[in-house]
């Protein structure tokens, strides 16, 4: 049974599964008391700056914490947003630079790098600066010292800049003092294993923690399962993407007195990758070298205030030659095979919070930020552009700064308000201005509305502006006008329930995007607007945190879209978001030893710009609805003075051989591991 949309169609079993929550649980509404209400509502860090309760913050945020990443038995980071509303994740398609998994909120998506949303770790951004978006694998950061993870569902420009245009992932890890004692953990299955090693101490005021790891996967299988009779070669097989991933990161807290602290972090990620796909231009001996560190201070300031100084630097780099694998083209010259990378960003960042008086807390700073990059083949010889570019469009460098500053005020007891803003300026695009103004009502005890709206900007990439100037100089449109940044308003209604068992994130939104850029395509040039882009998006998204029993857990992610755009410049926006998404968790304890879980995923029928079709080799034009199930069982058990899990985990149970994003891009079949954790103090 169905419901119809104007152009579309909603499952309506998963909103009879909202009706049925909420009908059983809202009678048992009378005995939630507010004080209850209130140590029970999480609070969240990401979305204004300030630590808010979920239902107080000014946009929806979903909070995935440590038991969700293990319960969902995802091997890859990028897989955990899958249990997101509205966020799309497809399984190692984008091609070029590297082999890597696509996360996106909303889609959009014009190409597999999705750079409408900002990623930070510990409020540091790992946004790639040549291509935008974000290499999950070579992050320096393993799934083990995660303590949650928090995702703004919408524009959070005001909080953190251009390039937070969609959405926000703010990954949060784990204080090192609460990782003391030793750690070791063993995983193997079907092409893939890992080895993992951690150690924490404590010495006086300072404690500190060191992560060690070595990771092998062989990703795609190489060939293409069951493919059409009459396919041609190019679409029978999968991409190079096998990689070995090693991973050091070590991270102090020290307690300088009674209200300072200094927290260090280093990262280091790297080895062998491969990247591209069969005809195209490959690496296939590619090597990853990934560092970071960072120093941050912070002191406590009277009346709950903080004042904090953060500085990172990071180095993005890879070493590849590259080689032409397709026939039909020359091979690559000796000025265009050059496929190295390497991106430098220096940050520094200052935060203030102070509270101005009883009702109201203030949130403001500002940061200064040094980008360089050098990309001989994208940015020079073959790229991009072509032989005939200047060598020194090799390196290009980006500068931006900016001031932030939000304000909650509480107008009544269950009356909040918070305004923000961000005024930003780069050397791309000039200066603009974010603002966000939201209002949460609580008009019951355990029930709240919220009210936003919010502007944001994302700025061109390295690479998109390198485009203009291939297309102002080397094809001949001197007048082009300069890249603007992009453009978004959002509006937002949201609704927060808490019943007896059951937590209840409903939101409806309309999105109006201008000025997006093109991708890469000549049409947009010619017609002298590199800025055609626009759509609207409008739609829906719930999430339910079921507790059943004592023993059982359900979570349930619904999200439902639809795109109106002109889609000039043979961009699709309009398919470019599945208009349907699920996902469900089940998790049950046994008892005290066994603990099982069943997760679910469900994305619509897509169509990106990127999705190749063939009618003559039954290639349709969109990628099919996509279902899969996974599974995990874990053992827990005790072995002298520590404590120790072994755990199955099946992902693909059904052993579905199915497309995403490209019809030459299939997922593994069924892909099956164990896992061994042993602890002590």
């Amino acid at each position: 049974m169905v419901v119809k949309t104007k152009k579309h169609r909603v499952s309506t079993g998963a909103l009879v599964l909202c009706v049925a929550c909420v009908s059983a649980t809202a009678q048992s509404d009378d005995g939630l008391s507010e004080s209850t209400y209130l140590s029970e509502m999480p609070v969240v860090l990401t979305v204004s700056r300030l630590p808010q309760r979920v239902d107080e913050a000014p946009a929806a945020v979903t909070v995935i914490d440590r038991q969700m990443i293990k319960d969902s038995g995802a091997w890859d980071l990028s897989e955990v947003f899958r249990l997101v509303p509205g966020m799309f994740v497809a399984y190692h398609a984008s091609r070029t630079y590297m082999t890597e998994s696509v996360v996106s909120y909303h889609g959009l998506m014009s190409e597999t790098m999705s750079s409408r949303m900002q990623v930070l770790i510990d409020g540091r951004s790992v946004y790639s600066p040549l291509f935008g978006g974000v290499i999950w694998n070579d992050i320096p950061i393993v799934l083990d010292d995660i303590e949650r993870i928090e995702v703004v569902r919408g524009p959070d420009s005001a909080s953190y800049g251009a390039n937070s245009f969609m959405g926000v992932i703010n990954i949060i890890t784990r204080h090192s003092a609460d990782e003391q004692g030793k750690m070791v953990s063993f995983a193997a299955g079907r092409g893939r294993d890992e080895t993992m090693a951690r150690y924490g101490s404590r010495n006086g005021d300072l404690t500190w923690r060191i992560t060690a790891s070595v990771r092998n996967d062989k990703g795609e299988d190489s060939d293409i399962h069951n493919p059409p009779a009459n396919a041609s070669f190019v679409w029978t097989r999968n991409k190079f993407d096998d990689k070995r991933i090693q991973q050091l990161s070590l991270r102090t807290d020290y307690q300088i007195n009674s209200t300072d602290t200094l927290e260090f972090q280093f990262g280091y990620n790297g080895g062998p990758r491969q990247a591209g796909e069969t005809y195209d231009i490959v690496a296939p001996n590619k090597r990853a070298e990934n560092y970071f560190t960072e120093l941050h201070w912070r002191r406590e300031l009277d009346q709950g205030g903080e004042l904090s100084v953060k500085y990172y630097d990071a180095i993005e780099s890879s070493t590849a030659t590259l080689v032409q694998t397709d026939p039909a083209q020359p091979p690559l010259a000796a000025n265009m095979n050059n496929g190295d990378v390497t991106a430098r960003r220096h940050d520094l960042e200052v935060q203030h919070t102070f509270s101005s008086g009883k009702n109201t807390r203030i949130v403001w700073g500002g940061n200064v930020r040094h980008d360089t990059v050098f990309a001989p083949h994208d940015l020079g010889g073959g790229g991009i552009a072509n032989a005939g570019t200047p060598d020194n469009y090799e390196v290009s460098a980006y500068d931006l700064s900016s001031i932030f500053g939000n304000v909650e005020w509480r107008a009544m007891p269950d009356l909040l308000f918070n305004l923000g803003a961000m005024a930003e300026t780069n050397s791309y695009t000039g200066t603009a201005i974010s603002p966000r103004v939201a209002a949460n009502w609580h008009f019951l005890p355990g029930h709240t509305l919220r009210l936003g709206y919010s502007e944001a900007t994302r700025s061109p990439t390295v690479a998109e502006k390198r485009w203009e100037q291939y297309q102002r100089i080397t094809k001949n449109h001197p007048l082009l006008p300069d890249l603007l940044a992009e453009q978004v308003k959002a509006f937002d209604l949201g609704y927060l329930g808490k019943f007896r068992n059951l937590d209840v994130d409903f939101r409806l939104f309309q999105e109006h995007y201008t000025e997006l850029i093109a991708d890469h395509r000549d049409d947009a040039a010619n017609h002298g607007n590199l800025n055609s882009g626009r759509a609207r998006v409008t739609g829906f998204e719930t999430q339910l945190k079921w507790d059943i029993s004592k023993q059982t857990r359900l979570i349930y992610a619904l999200a439902h879209a639809e795109v109106d755009s002109p889609d000039v410049d043979r961009i699709p926006y309009t398919d470019s978001v599945p208009t349907n998404n699920q996902s469900l968790m089940l998790t049950h304890s046994l008892n005290s030893h066994w603990r099982v879980s069943l997760i679910g995923y469900q994305t619509g029928k897509t169509h990106f710009d990127r999705t190749d079709y063939d009618l003559a080799q039954g290639r349709e034009y969109f990628i099919p609805v996509v279902h899969r199930w996974d599974g995990r069982v874990a053992y827990s058990f005790r072995t002298g003075k520590g404590k120790g899990e072994l755990a199955l985990n099946i992902q693909n149970i059904n052993d579905s051989r199915y497309y995403e994003f490209r019809h030459d891009n299939q997922v593994p079949g069924r892909t099956a591991w164990l896992s061994l954790r042993l602890e002590s103090d």
